[in-house]
């Protein structure tokens, strides 16, 4: 009847949270191709990482009603949301920055256009796709991730 159970070791239980802040409750089979868990969560199956996820899940509200499981996920979704928009403000900070180097000039026909940073958005352009194509994540990079990358350049 299928492979003895195996004891959960506390780093699996580490990596399976990170992967979860990461990649999202129920995006078990990306977790586990993530080479920053792969190594650790080599012995697990995407039902594995489901079921140890929704027990910790339960034990952490103190109660097994499902209703409370899915508050504790919504919790880490506010959490996870709150932290991307943090570091959208970071981001946005350097633009407004970057912007106001530039000086909006109107020309005869009331239409606005940008001097000077022109060059900057086109550079900030070049660094976003080069991101997502060294990036080549399957589903698409994330904002996070690109300003990781970009920040590591």
């Amino acid at each position: 009847m299928g492979a003895p159970k195996q004891k959960w070791t506390p780093d699996e239980e580490a990596a399976l949270k990170a992967g979860v802040r990461k990649h999202g409750p129920g995006k078990w089979r990306t977790i586990l191709k993530d080479p920053e868990f792969s190594g650790v969560l080599y012995s697990r199956s995407n039902v594995d990482l489901k079921d140890k996820w929704r027990n910790m899940s339960v034990m952490a509200n103190g109660c097994g009603s499902r209703e409370k499981a899915r508050l504790t996920l919504k919790r880490m979704n506010q959490a996870r949301k709150q932290d991307e928009r943090s570091l959208s403000v970071s981001t946005e900070a350097k633009s407004d920055e970057e912007m106001t180097e530039a000086r909006l000039a109107t020309t005869s026909s009331d239409s606005p256009q940008i001097r000077g940073s022109k060059r900057s958005i086109i550079r900030l352009d070049n660094l976003i796709m080069e991101a997502i194509s060294n990036l080549k994540e399957p589903g698409g990079s994330n904002k996070t991730t690109i300003a990781t990358y970009i920040e590591g350049l």
